[in-house]
């Protein structure tokens, strides 16, 4: 049998590659009779990279390079085959990020909804229509943690998904998956630095509570160089510290991501951590390959 038999699967949308694997069985359902399976993976042409034909197609091609002989089988038999489920973690690179300081205790979802998408659509010029948007409010209801992403990719996604007898069970982005899998223990202000190949991302943390959202971009050769890293890290923290008298001296660093030399980071900042934990990636594995075991 199959190992890809009605399994559900794991998606990694990145910017210029999409890995698709098997997801991690329930635990009431152990499948270890079953042979293992290697993740099919499918590199968005240069040309087509950061478009959303790009990575559409690149989707069809990796869901139709699946084993399918299951199914096959199933439809020899007269049986329609069920649909397997899919479980999507997409890169920042295809979406937008933003913390929202304020009074959310009593608004409705809707309300939730409005606030985020009017944010979008005033700072990137974008109408509002042609969003999605995702956002989770901070317990304490005084942030919010909004992202927004293209309809139509969005839509486009679940068709693609559909067309290959997929249903997309959940679609996540991959900074609020990280965020959900981390609490550092700061008594403090902190600067959490999420670090991968195209982008640098950084959350701010004022008295154990979110402050702002920043990013920077990445280009070739500068993931590799701690110095250059660090020094956008302190710009980063420069344009996200809100509150006065925050100083960067006195401000700790967590470093999530790629590996890299804390030293540049320890110079700048009270201390760079680098956490042990299920928000830090493999170094080994190319960044849709880690974004597909977030999935799983």
């Amino acid at each position: 049998m199959s190992r890809w038999s009605n399994s559900p699967v794991a998606i990694g949308v990145g910017a210029s590659e999409i890995v698709v694997g098997i997801r991690a069985p329930a635990l009431w359902r152990p499948r270890k009779h079953l042979p293992a399976a290697d993740p099919v993976s499918v590199a968005i042409p240069a040309e087509q990279f950061g478009t959303e034909p790009g990575v559409l197609d690149a989707l069809r091609a990796a869901l139709a390079a699946t084993p399918g002989a299951d199914a096959a089988e199933a439809q020899e038999r007269g049986r329609t085959p069920s649909k397997r489920s899919a479980h999507i973690v997409l890169g920042d690179f295809w979406c937008n990020h933003a913390i929202l300081r304020g009074d959310f205790r009593t608004l409705r979802m809707r309300e939730l909804e409005e606030i985020a998408l009017a944010h979008f659509s005033d700072m990137y010029g974008i109408a509002g229509e042609s969003l999605a948007v995702r956002y989770c409010v901070q317990h304490g209801g005084r942030a919010l943690f909004a992202s927004a992403m293209s309809r139509t990719l969005c839509q486009g996604m679940h068709d693609v998904s559909a067309s290959g007898d997929v249903r997309i069970r959940s679609l996540r982005l991959c900074l609020p998956e990280m965020l959900n899998r981390i609490a550092p223990e700061t008594d403090g202000d902190a600067l959490l630095l999420f670090v991968a190949d195209e982008l640098m991302q950084a959350v701010m943390i004022e008295g154990s509570g979110w402050a702002a959202y920043d990013a920077q971009r990445l280009f070739p050769g500068d993931a590799g160089d701690a110095s250059r890293l660090a020094e956008f890290a302190e710009h980063l923290f420069e344009r996200s510290a809100t509150r006065s008298g925050v100083k960067r001296e006195d401000c700790k660093i967590y470093l999530y991501g790629i590996d890299t030399d804390p030293a540049p980071f320890e110079a700048r900042f009270a201390a760079a951590i680098r956490p042990v934990g299920p928000a830090q990636p493999a170094i080994d594995g190319s960044p849709a390959h880690r974004l597909m075991e977030y999935a799983q």
